[in-house]
């Protein structure tokens, strides 16, 4: 097929942008592998992808593919639904982009006691003085 001189070549079709979903699928990926024990290799030779490839899924540089997510599910031990799932580690650091891993573990600890104090008048008490700690409570 020949071209007029002002008929342009059809346009390349673009790689899709990352989206927060897919980095969430990606995040919950490298999660559940690390969870598992699983190393990038033996994952990647489970699923039939390099192992550079499971990396650009868990870093959400590229979209997986339905197949390949149902695979991943298979390896992993878990549902495909896993995967679009947020949990509340994911809120917090949506929250707290900064957080460290050992500050994540108390919270999520603290979260824990704290919900388990049954007499509202103490978790107030609780509440306000960590507010208060904090600098929330007028104490700055």
């Amino acid at each position: 097929m020949k071209l007029d001189s002002d008929t342009k070549p059809p346009a390349m079709p673009r790689k899709p942008r990352r989206t927060s979903q897919d980095l969430l699928i990606g995040r919950r990926l490298r999660d559940r592998r690390k969870f598992l024990k699983q190393s990038l290799q033996d994952l990647s030779a489970q699923v039939g992808v390099s192992y550079q490839q499971i990396q650009k899924y868990e870093s959400g540089q590229d979209r997986i593919p339905a197949s390949i997510l149902f695979s991943l599910s298979k390896a992993l031990d878990t549902s495909p639904n896993y995967f679009f799932t947020r949990t509340l580690e994911d809120e917090v650091r949506e929250l707290f982009p900064d957080i460290t891993k050992e500050a994540l573990a108390e919270a999520m600890a603290f979260l824990y006691w704290f919900q388990r104090v049954d007499d509202a008048t103490l978790r107030d008490h609780l509440l306000k003085m960590i507010l208060h700690m904090g600098g929330e409570a007028g104490g700055k």
